[in-house]
């Protein structure tokens, strides 16, 4: 796979979409994720991750065909480990989280710049209690407020590995107490995953 650097804008979370859903597409016909993967494939940046969701709802039907050849076309691949990672969150992180309030973000952040045997992807974890959209474009710049290899390889925010934990209270050390426990669970199960870890 090419590797490409995408724009530094942002892909806002699809509105309406269940992200802690086991299946979020079950209830979307097939020929229309069929023509939505296509859409999201040509976006810059890309949207892997809704196009990667969405092929599995299409695998699941035995109706995948078409989508795979949208990605071929576009050439890319699809995310290798993504419903592995949501399988993980779902079942350590989320039912921990009782209360949700304050302005803090934990995040994660697909990245590419990975061999084949590391599934050409990998994650970075990340906190903030700045908006999203602000901590994205900083790491996708470059500079000492970017992360090491996003503003090269940094390709979009991963919704479904974090929305549903989201928000947190500000304070620095409970963003990092998630921060580190959104790490480690994605660590055991993507081959790539950077970010500061306390322990």
């Amino acid at each position: 796979m090419q590797v490409r650097s995408y724009s530094t804008e942002f892909n806002p979370p699809l509105s309406g979409l269940d992200y802690s859903a086991e299946r979020p597409f079950a209830n979307w016909a097939s020929r229309h994720l069929e023509t939505l993967i296509g859409g999201w494939l040509q976006l810059d940046p890309p949207n892997l991750e809704l196009a990667t969701l969405a092929l599995a709802e299409l695998t699941l039907r035995g109706d995948d065909l078409n989508a795979r050849m949208k990605f071929a076309a576009a050439r890319l691949e699809p995310i290798p480990w993504l419903e592995t990672a949501l399988k993980a969150v779902r079942e350590r992180l989320l039912p921990e989280r009782t209360e949700r309030k304050g302005k803090g973000t934990v995040y994660v952040i697909l990245r590419s710049g990975y061999v084949k045997e590391n599934g050409w992807y990998g994650a970075y974890v990340g906190s903030t209690s700045k908006p999203l959209e602000k901590r994205f474009a900083e790491h996708r710049k470059g500079g000492k407020r970017g992360a090491r290899g996003l503003a090269a390889y940094g390709i979009e925010p991963l919704y479904s590995l974090f929305l549903p934990l989201n928000p947190f209270p500000s304070t620095t050390g409970t963003l990092r107490e998630w921060e580190t426990r959104l790490h480690e669970c994605l660590a055991a199960v993507i081959p790539k995953v950077t970010g500061d870890v306390a322990f």
